[in-house]
């Protein structure tokens, strides 16, 4: 019996993107940079499985323009040539605790997030806060586009890995449970992956579909594997670990595992304000995540790596 066919459904972050055949392209020339790095894939491997890695943007929806990204590809293409090797020192490790140590208070007390916190923590917030309000039922076409990206898949027979980026993991995440629960879909993604996830955070989990049910009804039911990756330095992924967040679901047999990769992931993408570990160009140009997408899409067996 022939294998289903496998194909890769990305949900971006927040922030309006590209037009989505240039996103397409840039992303795609990151993820076949940090394959090949990986794995030696041979560029006209890489060229193959282009056509199975699709966007489901939202982005034009949700910020009514789309964004310019010729600023952007000066440097994609400076990482990909000349990757930093210690972005950390360059961000700061002191400034990067102390950030760190104010968006936890944040989570905890929201208030002090917009007292204390910087720009980029105050419109995170703002943009996560919008999201949840579903404001003008902004949220519920959000995740119908996302679904309406997913079914012409599903209804031929393929198997699905579902990526979502920083807020695009949680639009991931409560698609697949209004899927589970509300819609009663009988569609299963194989391979849950969140890149610079906020899922650990109490703010985002106390506002998640499903989060007033109880028992495996709290929780999505349609994913095998689920696997989360946080580059060192992603403020956006404050708890790093959501295996210990979502136990339960292990524990229900909703998930066959979750698997979290944390210690020395690093997303290499700067501009000249410096390095940015949070950006989705070099979380796909990184080796491991790279190699989750690409070796799932070939049917290889799961990427043997150390997790965290």
């Amino acid at each position: 019996m022939k294998a289903p066919e496998r194909h890769v459904v990305f949900i971006p972050g927040k922030n309006p993107k590209p037009l989505p055949a240039l996103h397409h392209e840039v992303l795609w020339r990151c993820i076949t940079a940090g394959a090949r790095g990986a794995t030696e894939a041979s560029a006209a491997d890489m060229d193959s499985l282009a056509q199975r890695f699709h966007i489901a943007g939202w982005n034009r929806m949700y910020y009514g323009a789309d964004a310019d990204i010729h600023g952007d590809l000066p440097w994609v293409a400076h990482m990909l040539a000349n990757p930093d090797t210690d972005p950390l020192a360059r961000l700061g490790r002191w400034r990067i605790r102390y950030t760190r140590f104010i968006y936890t208070l944040g989570d905890l007390i929201p208030l002090l997030t917009r007292v204390a916190a910087d720009e980029d923590a105050r419109n995170t917030l703002e943009e996560t806060r919008r999201y949840f309000e579903n404001e003008g039922g902004i949220a519920d076409r959000i995740r119908q586009q996302v679904k309406d990206s997913l079914r012409p898949l599903f209804e031929a027979g393929c198997s699905v890995m579902l990526v979502g980026h920083s807020l695009g993991s949680v639009i991931a995440y409560d698609t697949l449970w209004e899927l589970s629960w509300r819609d009663a879909m009988p569609w299963h993604v194989d391979q849950l992956l969140t890149l610079g996830s906020p899922l650990g955070m109490f703010y985002v989990q106390r506002r998640l579909r499903g989060h007033g049910e109880r028992g495996p009804r709290r929780y999505p039911a349609n994913v095998r594997h689920w696997t989360n990756v946080s580059a060192a330095g992603d403020l956006m992924a404050l708890d790093r670990h959501l295996r210990n967040d979502f136990h339960a679901m292990l524990r229900l047999g909703m998930v066959e595992d979750i698997t979290d990769y944390t210690h020395g992931v690093e997303a290499l993408f700067r501009t000249a304000e410096g390095p940015n570990p949070h950006r989705c160009y070099g979380y796909f140009f990184n080796p491991l995540v790279a190699r989750l997408i690409t070796a799932w899409m070939r049917g290889e067996p799961r990427v043997d790596a150390q997790p965290t």
